[in-house]
């Protein structure tokens, strides 16, 4: 599950992002983001498949069986 927080960051540092199990956070610097963009894009990250691009499969190789 994604959350998508404002905080205030350093001037460097527009957006980080830490992973903990199942969790993915993002945090983003309140004055690149409303409150209702980051609503929003965690709306939306959440909504993508659970397997998006989180698997190793396609490193396996073809299935030859």
């Amino acid at each position: 599950m994604f959350r998508v927080r404002r905080t205030r960051l350093d001037n460097h540092t527009p957006a980080a992002g830490a992973a903990h199990a199942d969790e993915r956070h993002i945090l983003l610097d309140d004055r690149h983001i409303t409150d209702s963009g980051a609503i929003a894009l965690e709306l939306v990250l959440n909504a993508l498949p659970p397997a998006c691009g989180d698997t190793n499969e396609s490193d396996a190789g073809p299935d030859t069986a």
